[in-house]
Order: C-alpha cells, then structure tokens, then sequence
C-alpha cells in the first residue's frame, strides 16, 4: 500500500490501469487499492462511465491550495 500512496502523491490524478502500469501489478490488485481508498474517502472518482475511470486525490490539491 505504500508504494500505491506514494504513486498518488506523484499522480493525485489517476486511472487504475496508470496504477498497474506503474507498480507493475495485476489489474485487480490496482483496482482493490483503489477501492479501499475510494472507501477511506482518500480518493474520489470524476466522472462516472462504467468504464476508463478517473480518481482524483483532493486533499492533495487542498493542501497545495493552502501553501500560497
């Protein structure tokens, strides 16, 4: 899980298949990750097709927000 949130502090913009490439991981393990973090409220889906999702990290956009 670790190297999954370091690749979405480098990407906070991302689709599961970019995290399978990635971390070289089966497109089910991705997509697990993705979910328990959807779950947790850490990432958020942007559009809503079946298919190609997007998830998107705003706290990290947040945080970015309050550094000016």
């Amino acid at each position: 899980m670790a190297a999954v949130i370091d690749f979405i502090f480098s990407r906070p913009i991302l689709s599961i298949k970019q995290l399978e490439t990635a971390l070289d991981m089966p497109y089910m393990a991705a997509k697990r990750y993705v979910e328990k973090l959807v779950d947790a409220n850490v990432l958020q889906e942007t559009i809503g097709y079946a298919r190609n999702r997007i998830f998107q990290a705003n706290e990290i956009f947040d945080a970015l927000g309050n550094c000016e």
